[in-house]
């Protein structure tokens, strides 16, 4: 019986060693497809198809996580999976971040709150993006916060176009204007929810109808303090007659 548990363990080692040299000789066998799966422009596929080949021709020959980890290395590159298909192929999967906003002078800010400073050319954001000058907050505090204000600003009509903290932690966001005027709102460092849902209430019932706003402080405790735009030039006067115009005789209140 002894002889027998022996064996069997011996013959559990020499399949355990066998498997081992099998997958290592599939590993370094080499490659003749490679296939590409995602979301991308003929560009960004082309760019991952050169490192790919880059990968793949050096020496020693390179393996699956070397790969990965080459992709991984582009700037819009989000996620990567690379794994082998037998016989000789390779199987590439690739999700490309978000351009979510600009982050400083020359970096940008994805959706998933990765700071990307050096995208490549081929790298394209939209040209409209909300701009942000953030002091302490890393790149996923700050796009929490930006989901918070952004949310609230969708609901009231607004678009968010800047986002500031300050070296004290206050937050600051720009709203998009008419005429390309906007105004600012301070928040400051704690309760951003409730600050942005209490702006939002009286945005809508009092602010969006009363005259040009420059600045709204929503810090205080149940209670906002607003600052006119002050107008360097009188806003033309609509005709006395507009509402006649605009509305078709024979129309009901």
């Amino acid at each position: 019986m002894a002889w027998a548990r022996w064996t069997l363990a011996g013959a559990a080692l020499v399949a355990l060693l066998g498997g081992v040299w099998v997958v290592d000789a599939l590993a370094t066998r080499p490659i003749a497809v490679v296939r590409i799966a995602g979301d991308l422009s003929v560009t960004e596929r082309r760019q991952v198809e050169t490192i790919v080949g880059r990968e793949l021709a050096g020496q020693p020959r390179r393996g699956v996580a070397a790969v990965a980890e080459a992709i991984n290395a582009i700037g819009w590159v989000r996620t990567v999976r690379v794994r082998r298909q037998w016989p000789d192929a390779l199987r590439i999967a690739v999700q490309r971040e978000t351009p979510a906003a600009r982050w400083g002078n020359a970096a940008w800010l994805t959706a998933s709150g990765t700071v990307v400073e050096d995208p490549g050319r081929d790298w394209q954001p939209p040209a409209r993006l909300p701009a942000f000058a953030v002091a302490q907050a890393d790149g996923r505090q700050a796009m929490r916060v930006f989901e918070i204000v952004n949310a609230a600003a969708a609901d009231g009509g607004l678009t968010v176009a800047g986002l500031n903290q300050s070296p004290l932690g206050d937050w600051t966001a720009t709203f998009a204007g008419d005429h390309e005027h906007g105004f600012t709102l301070m928040l400051g460092r704690r309760d951003l929810e409730a600050r942005m849902q209490r702006f939002l209430h009286v945005y809508r019932r009092a602010l969006r109808y009363a005259d040009p706003i420059d600045h709204v402080d929503a810090r205080y405790n149940g209670a906002l303090a607003v600052r006119p735009r002050a107008e360097t030039e009188p806003l033309p006067r609509p005709p006395s007659n507009l509402l006649a115009a605009a509305v078709p005789s024979g129309v009901g209140d």
